[in-house]
């Protein structure tokens, strides 16, 4: 792109491309103008991704059709009102703003955003020594194809991984991209054809108290050794997926923010019941 600032309007929504680096978007979803610098956030300020030993960055955008057109989650049902995205800090307006001025630059000026990655994936790859494995999680709140882009092809020496709900796409869909598949509560037979054919399967879990838990306490909630006969190991001990071994569950604790997020994935059957009773601390 050349002959700044670039104007795109559309959608409800105004996208300035002031120069290679820097972008601004307003209107539609948004209450204010939001500046977009860098897609690319720190892994160790994710707590999902926090737990990594493997240098990770995440891009989060907004999910599914939040922005008002478009759709970055097509094969979501049952895990859109209880999508991690809602949850922890991503209510917080700029927080919000933040994924959904950069969903809309996704769609709307697809190429300033590609090259924008490319470039911080390779200023962050230079950042360590070519021995040392980094990691990128692409889909933090999204199930974009990310092979379909080039990206992951670009950069052989960058270690990408993901979940999915599309039974079209899991395992190592590229040699440095895994990709885990994910059982919503209505997707049963593509899970069990995963699991049979040696995938990973990530599921969502809860435990029944006389409350509802949620915030910090969700993460008391036990996992079960076994589910439709599959191995389950603890997702939550870390978010790097590669180094999973092959053919089990990730098991997931259920966290929602409110009693209603816990109760709407609870309700739509997305998150599994353990069949143990959690012990309330007094």
């Amino acid at each position: 792109m050349t002959g700044y600032p670039i104007v795109i309007v559309k959608h409800g929504y105004t996208v300035t491309i002031h120069s290679p680096g820097y972008a601004t978007v307003q209107g539609g979803k948004l209450p204010f103008k939001v500046g977009v610098r860098h897609l690319l956030g720190q892994g160790d300020a994710n707590p999902k991704t926090a737990k990594n030993k493997v240098p990770t960055l995440g891009l989060s955008l907004y999910p599914h059709k939040g922005i008002g057109f478009g759709n970055v989650c097509r094969f979501a049902k049952r895990c859109i009102k209880s999508c991690l995205a809602h949850q922890g800090q991503g209510p917080v307006p700029a927080v919000m703003a933040s994924r959904v001025a950069k969903t809309v630059l996704w769609y709307l000026a697809r190429d300033w955003f590609l090259s924008r990655l490319r470039h911080e994936l390779r200023a962050f790859r230079s950042k360590h020594p070519a021995g040392v494995v980094v990691g990128v999680r692409l889909n933090m709140f999204s199930d974009i194809d990310w092979e379909d882009t080039g990206v992951i092809d670009e950069h052989p020496d960058i270690s990408f991984y993901d979940y999915t709900k599309n039974p079209g796409r899991w395992g190592w869909v590229r040699p440095n991209y895994w990709v885990t598949f994910s059982y919503d509560g209505g997707n049963d037979a593509d899970a069990l054809r995963v699991l049979r054919s040696g995938g990973n399967v990530s599921v969502v879990f809860y435990q029944q108290t006389s409350a509802a838990v949620c915030g910090k306490a969700a993460h008391r909630q036990a996992l079960p050794k076994r589910w439709k006969r599959f191995r389950v190991i603890d997702g939550g001990k870390t978010d790097w997926r590669p180094d999973d071994p092959c053919g089990v569950v990730v098991g997931l604790r259920l966290l929602a923010r409110t009693y209603e997020n816990r109760h709407d994935a609870i309700d739509t059957g997305f998150a599994q019941r353990v069949n143990m009773a959690l012990p309330i601390l007094s």
